[in-house]
């Protein structure tokens, strides 16, 4: 009955053997678990107690104690059960989850934020495509993010890190103007911290991206990443959007330089790698962009961009198999790109993407 989720009759059957053999662990276990199933938690405390007393051997009961001490709001009593199931290396993947969202919640409710988001970053590594995980912890890391930031408010209502954080909203949200006062505010507050002038030219890039084609825009923001590497030289992400642009305005040997300067301060840097390849082929040294761009396909196998430009290199250098395998890579990436997918706001990239040229190829 219990198999088939006959709960009430396997609950009378079960009652029954409990009182022919009171002291036989796994008949209050079983009743325990009938009443967890069936979310009648309160009653499901009393049995799973009494099985463990009489065999605390017996598996995965006192990770149901904890469960439904949990269920119960009885977070104290339930984090010694949730704690020691959540980290046991169990082969019952769906126990071992269920007690993970019930350990996140325990210590949220127990204003134990730290360890709430530690949890939910061991279950998102964990299961990493699973809807009920991905909702859990994309809540409580905005809710977590929010609290910081009214915490912040608080403490510190006219520090600059309160300007910074207002600037990221406003930018997240597209409120471009408004991200860029901020930012500029913080920097009249702290002129060298690292990074802001960064984060107003990419602002400045997708006002010009929106104006298809700002050249004012575009030329302040060249000026904001070239005021960053002059705080931070080591600053890879402003060094490459400076090779981008310089690239997409055909200043090549420029490029070369400014990608190599991002490459070196960050080596596994994709999308510098494929700038460096393509802007070396360009200039007409197509071997000594093959191996950036190689290495950029390995450091990410499913950019399309990688695969293109690798193509065009094997073709201009005559070693035509290799152009057809690095083809047949790009045309499979770009057909599973154009799939339909869940609808959703697009996540904005940290520095510009390297594109396929829609006109010419390198």
């Amino acid at each position: 009955a219990l198999a088939e989720g006959r709960y009430a009759e396997a609950e009378r059957s079960y009652d029954r053997l409990r009182q022919l053999q009171p002291d036989r662990a796994e008949i209050h276990a079983r009743l325990g678990l009938i009443y967890f199933q069936q979310g009648r938690f309160a009653d499901a405390v009393v049995p799973l107690r009494r099985a463990l007393t009489l065999n605390p051997a017996l598996p995965k009961l006192d990770s149901l104690l904890a469960m439904s001490l949990s269920e119960l709001g009885r977070h104290d009593e339930a984090l010694p059960g949730l704690e020691k199931g959540f980290r046991q290396q169990s082969s019952d993947v769906a126990l071992r989850r269920m007690v993970g969202l019930h350990l996140q919640r325990a210590y949220t409710d127990l204003d134990r934020d730290a360890d709430a988001v530690a949890v939910a970053l061991q279950l998102t590594r964990t299961y990493p495509d699973d809807p009920e995980v991905l909702y859990h912890t994309g809540r409580l890391f905005g809710n977590y993010a929010y609290l910081q930031t009214m915490k912040l408010s608080r403490v510190a209502p006219e520090s600059s890190w309160l300007h910074q954080a207002a600037g990221e909203a406003n930018e997240s949200q597209g409120l471009l103007d408004d991200a860029i006062r901020e930012y500029r505010q913080v920097l009249t507050m702290a002129p060298r911290r690292p990074g802001l002038y960064f984060r107003i030219g990419r602002v400045l890039l997708t006002k010009a991206e929106q104006a298809k084609g700002d050249a004012a825009a575009e030329a302040e923001a060249l000026k904001a990443f070239e005021q960053e590497l002059l705080i931070d030289p080591t600053n890879a992400s402003a060094a490459y959007e400076i090779g981008e642009m310089q690239r997409r305005s055909g200043q090549l040997h420029a490029a070369i330089a400014s990608f190599r300067r991002a490459v070196g301060a960050y080596p596994a840097f994709a999308e510098a790698l494929v700038g460096l390849g393509r802007a070396l082929a360009a200039s007409g040294d197509p071997g000594a962009g093959l191996p950036h761009l190689r290495k950029a396909a390995s450091i990410n196998p499913r950019d399309e961009v990688a695969f293109y430009q690798l193509a065009q290199v094997h073709r201009a250098l005559g070693q035509e198999a290799e152009q057809q395998q690095a083809l047949a890579v790009y045309e499979r990436l770009r057909a599973e790109k154009q799939r339909p997918a869940a609808t959703g706001p697009a996540e904005r990239p940290a520095v510009s993407r390297q594109v396929v040229d829609p006109v010419r190829s390198e």
